[in-house]
């Protein structure tokens, strides 16, 4: 599952980088799905279709979940079923904890701080619409447990729940009920 604002799906000739790592993940024998939840970003629409990596999608590995993209093109190739476009967050995140909730599996998390709306954590890319709420739905609907509580500050195993590990970093600024940074696995505070 990856919070994410971008596919991480994309085409790139020279290897694998932070923007396309996801058509890797997906192909891995011990990874049933990928989900890559809160796009905006014009990536999945029809003028950047080619430059997405189609195979996943075609073949029922992964499926964007997005807010604010024209995605009507997905099903005039047949990928209908790889695209979920949502009116706003609270749709999206209701939809996924349902389906999460018929196919409960193991689950491997990433956040991209870009997913969030600019007043909860702020990137040098373009921003998503998520608020920690979102992001908190989304974790509880994959593990059903005080998340925190049980959380390190760079990766998390939950061995009773559906959580099993993350490469998502967080780090309270203040109490816990503010806004969290969230970093990338390997990145700085002023990187994606």
């Amino acid at each position: 599952m990856v919070l994410d604002n971008h596919p991480d799906n994309m085409r790139f000739p020279f290897g694998m980088h932070c923007g396309s790592w996801v058509n890797a993940a997906a192909a891995l024998p011990q990874v049933s799905h990928v989900h890559v939840l809160g796009i905006t970003s014009a990536d999945i629409g029809l003028g950047h279709a080619w430059e997405n990596h189609w195979r996943p999608l075609l073949g029922r590995r992964l499926t964007y979940w997005c807010m604010d993209v024209d995605v009507g093109w997905a099903s005039r190739v047949g990928m209908a079923d790889a695209f979920r476009r949502f009116d706003h967050p609270e749709a999206l995140v209701a939809a996924f904890a349902a389906e999460q909730a018929q196919a409960p599996q193991p689950t491997y998390l990433s956040i991209d701080k870009d997913v969030f709306a600019e007043d909860v954590a702020r990137s040098n890319w373009d921003q998503g619409r998520f608020q920690l709420e979102h992001a908190l739905m989304v974790i509880e609907a994959c593990a059903p447990v005080d998340w925190w509580a049980a959380t390190s500050p760079a990766r998390c195993h939950l061995p009773t729940t559906r959580a099993v590990s993350s490469d998502g970093c967080h780090r309270w600024m203040g109490s816990p009920t503010s806004a969290p940074m969230i970093f990338r696995h390997g990145s700085s505070s002023t990187s994606r």
